[in-house]
């Protein structure tokens, strides 16, 4: 089994200059499938909503709970680690997908569109912003603590 990401060297400037970082490292099988690494001990709590990255559990105002798929909890905790800052469609495809993105790869941008439809507020603006040119931008102050244990 390889390691992704320790001989990987960024060759996006805009990705050095946000300082965002794929995030985990990953193994890869034998035969090229991702193995995700377990998520941190910690909890994110962003613009009404409470996400367990431990249990996967996001949890919102008023007993409002959004189930999602191990892309969508990706994306999100990629997101997370960097509020507020523009992260490049071509970075979230490495840190998802572990591959090179390419111009009519669409996959990130129906990824975006399916967790907003989970996370958004009817009538308020997305808390993930596109970034023209650039790619997704999460637009909430994100609070980090220990994971409480059961």
């Amino acid at each position: 089994m390889r390691i992704f990401g320790l001989d990987e060297k960024v060759s996006d400037p805009a990705a050095v200059e946000s300082g965002f970082r794929p995030g985990p490292y990953r193994a890869l099988s034998p035969h090229g499938a991702l193995v995700p690494s377990p998520p941190a001990q910690a909890r994110y709590i962003f613009s009404g909503w409470t996400l367990d990255a431990t249990t996967r559990d996001l949890s919102g105002a008023a007993g409002r709970r959004a189930e999602l798929t191990s892309s969508e909890f990706d994306l999100l905790m990629a997101l997370l680690r960097c509020p507020g800052q523009a992260i490049s469609r071509a970075d979230l495809v490495r840190a998802l997908r572990g591959r090179d993105w390419n111009y009519f790869d669409r996959s990130i941008d129906t990824l975006v569109a399916r967790l907003r439809k989970k996370i958004d507020t009817p009538g308020a603006p997305s808390l993930v912003r596109s970034a023209r040119g650039v790619g997704y931008v999460l637009c909430a102050s994100v609070a980090r603590e220990a994971a409480v244990d059961s």
